[in-house]
């Protein structure tokens, strides 16, 4: 690690300092903000130092000031210590962190919630060793405490979700929903689509659609949901049942459209019902939809009422929405078009749209910014679920 790395990682612990500088500048005695100042700097040239037995000389040294000191000076230290300790772990030094974590633990005469918060930052230690029995131990011994119960819940789900243990998972967001009062239907709902895909996989469909419909009652909203059990539905032959789903799914998520019209598309044909399709294809004339729509739709007015109206449709609708999608493959088909001496020039103009839009990514999470060309459900930067969406535009559909 570099030092202007190290110094971003310290900038919290300044701050910190600045903060305690301030408080104890009021105080009447200094002498025990200076033991505190004393102790942190030498925390700092511990960090900074490649002395593998230095930090257990550290927690002696603090160990004493707070056992010593007053009951501010106890806290600040312990404060010192936890704050040291986490700086440890983002260096990858877990065995200094775990130390100097442990050691606050240890020291009884502290305050609870200081006590709880180093089991907090301990849970996390031994989560960044891969020693996730024991992070998952502490975690479960805060979560009945009245100090960082909350932070101890939405931690173990995290490492739930991570090891894909969704049973687990299930059973520790009920609790949380119950014990805190925290919403926790979304992620249940996603807990079951989980397990419900898993049966999918087994060839059991009975068991994926008791699993969808508990999503449901989890998660009222939850378009995953209803996508899978509209796919069960088209698997079993009912495709009115399908439509039905899908009719769901567009007026919750309307940005999914892209994920489900192949699938609604399918449905529709295998229902034979022509006047049905009509109206679905006429509805999608009158609005302005993503690409994938459109893309599918013409196809689906190319085989149904021939090249000439689909052409049309198509001009219509990248005209309502224009995006670099529908560009590229309106050049495609003017490639076929062109006269020989112009071929090359339109061929230049297809390559290069295809670079863009091979660039360009087809999701985006509306929490942190993620993106990328694969639906995920959950995050795979900030862990949120459900915040990822197809990106509707003029760069995406």
């Amino acid at each position: 690690m570099t030092i202007p790395d190290l110094l971003w990682l310290l900038l919290p612990v300044a701050a910190a300092a600045g903060w305690f500088a301030a408080r104890h500048s009021e105080a009447k005695s200094s002498r025990h903000y200076w033991n505190y100042t004393r102790n942190f700097h030498q925390g700092l040239n511990v960090l900074l130092s490649e002395q593998q037995g230095a930090a257990s000389e550290l927690v002696d040294n603090l160990s004493a000031s707070m056992s010593q000191g007053s009951a501010d000076t106890r806290r600040d230290t312990a404060d010192t210590h936890i704050a040291l300790g986490n700086l440890y772990r983002r260096r990858g030094e877990i065995e200094r962190a775990i130390l100097l974590h442990q050691s606050v633990i240890d020291k009884t005469e502290l305050e609870d919630d200081v006590r709880a918060t180093a089991q907090f930052e301990l849970a996390r230690d031994y989560d960044s060793a891969g020693l996730l029995d024991r992070s998952e131990k502490v975690f479960r011994e805060l979560i009945d405490s009245p100090h960082r119960g909350n932070d101890a819940f939405e931690s173990l789900l995290q490492l739930h979700e991570r090891e894909n243990d969704w049973q687990q998972a299930i059973k520790v967001a009920v609790n949380c929903q119950q014990a805190t009062g925290i919403d926790c239907g979304v992620r249940l709902g996603q807990y079951h689509c989980e397990l419900a895909g898993i049966a999918i996989k087994d060839a059991k469909p009975s068991a994926a659609q008791a699993l969808l419909d508990q999503a449901l009652v989890y998660s009222p909203e939850c378009a995953r949901a209803l996508i899978m059990l509209a796919e069960l539905a088209i698997d079993a032959n009912d495709h009115a049942r399908a439509l039905q789903l899908y009719e769901q799914v567009e007026g919750l998520r309307p940005e999914l459209m892209p994920e489900i019209i192949d699938k609604r598309f399918e449905a529709l044909l295998k229902t034979g019902d022509a006047q049905l399709l009509e109206a679905f294809v006429k509805r999608i004339h009158n609005q302005r939809n993503a690409y994938s729509v459109i893309r599918r739709t013409r196809s689906v007015i190319a085989t149904k009422y021939g090249e000439r109206g689909a052409d049309r449709f198509f001009k219509e609708q990248i005209l309502k929405r224009p995006s670099l999608k529908g560009l590229r493959d309106w050049a495609q088909d003017q490639l076929a078009l062109s006269k020989p001496g112009e071929r090359d020039k339109v061929q230049v103009i297809c390559n290069l749209l295809d670079q863009v839009v091979e660039d360009k990514p087809t999701y985006r999470c509306h929490s942190c910014g993620f993106q990328g060309n694969v639906m995920h459900w959950r995050c795979p930067t900030c862990g949120l679920w459900d915040s990822v969406s197809t990106i509707i535009g003029v760069e995406g559909e």
